[in-house]
């Protein structure tokens, strides 16, 4: 089985997606990046009614238009930038007179939140501004160039990634220094409990064992973990253990009884059913799967292949 990652690069378009395919080091890790691109849109260019799976910023380097959420409409023009959450139903449009020039990237991760918020963004107000566009650009740039499915590659994007977020916390960072002087007590039992979880994940570990340790009660730490990560502390151990079992199934050679063993599954049936849930192929079928670069030279090429 083949799967692309698709890389096109065109005239006023350019886009590195699925990389999500290929990430051999980011499984289960704080940030993962998923695609990238800039796009210099036609008049009255229209994206949505869409509801994303990943997090993603668009930057708006010149231009002007419209982002909808909630019912509500922003104009947005040069040096702004709107997020978008997963789940999350938006519409964007480039104005019809003077259309926007923008830049997006999408990434995962349980820390996507906390980056988020020290970006200077808050829900309910999804508009922050950027001041530094070149250097924003020259890391969607690097994240482009960087398109090889090579782990040195994947570290490289990361590092541009990491230098994004930085810039855009360093151009809203009066914005966000009331919160960042602000512990909530809700992040540091979520904390505990992601670093019980990352170290004990192979043993056969209970909800209950994971609150015994903090010293919470379960449904103290269910709160905390739906209010900070928007899933239960049972989804996230399930969907850790899984990315960890994915990155296995693409780096080792051992049986797939043992990597669900070495995962904390104890039974390889119940194993092969969350890992299909989760990713849409048998563990066999994502061993055997095969990321290959495609590359296009216009737009929507990709997705077109993957029909």
């Amino acid at each position: 089985m083949v799967r692309k990652v698709g890389l096109t690069d065109s005239v006023g378009f350019a886009c590195l997606e699925d990389l999500q395919l290929s990430n051999s080091y980011m499984w289960g890790t704080a940030i993962s990046l998923d695609y990238c691109g800039r796009e210099d849109c036609i008049k009255g260019w229209k994206f949505g009614p869409y509801v994303r799976e990943s997090y993603v910023i668009h930057m708006v380097k010149k231009g002007k238009g419209t982002f909808t959420i909630a019912g509500k409409t922003y104009e947005l023009g040069p040096g702004q930038a709107f997020i978008i959450r997963p789940g999350e139903e938006t519409t964007y449009r480039a104005d019809d007179d003077d259309p926007w020039s923008y830049m997006w990237v999408g990434f995962h991760g349980y820390r996507a939140e906390d980056f988020i918020e020290a970006m200077g963004y808050v829900k309910g107000s999804p508009i922050i501004k950027i001041e530094q566009m070149d250097t924003c650009a020259e890391c969607i740039n690097k994240m482009l160039e960087y398109s090889q499915i090579t782990r040195i590659n994947e570290v490289k994007r990361m590092s541009a990634l990491m230098l994004l977020f930085a810039t855009i916390m360093e151009d809203n960072a009066s914005d966000a220094q009331e919160s960042d002087n602000i512990e909530y007590p809700s992040k540091i039992y979520v904390k505990a409990a992601v670093d019980f979880i990352t170290e004990k994940y192979m043993n056969k570990i209970k909800i209950d064992d994971i609150a015994d340790f903090i010293g919470i009660s379960r449904s103290h730490l269910t709160g905390s973990f739906k209010k900070e990560m928007g899933v239960s502390p049972q989804e996230y151990l399930i969907n850790f253990r899984l990315e960890k079992a994915a990155s296995l199934l693409r780096s080792s050679k051992e049986q797939i009884n043992i990597i669900a063993y070495q995962c904390g599954y104890e039974d390889s049936l119940s194993f092969s059913k969350a890992f299909k849930q989760k990713f849409g192929m048998s563990p066999k079928s994502f061993r055997n799967l095969e990321v290959e670069l495609e590359t296009n030279d216009a737009k929507f090429g990709h997705e077109a292949s993957k029909l």
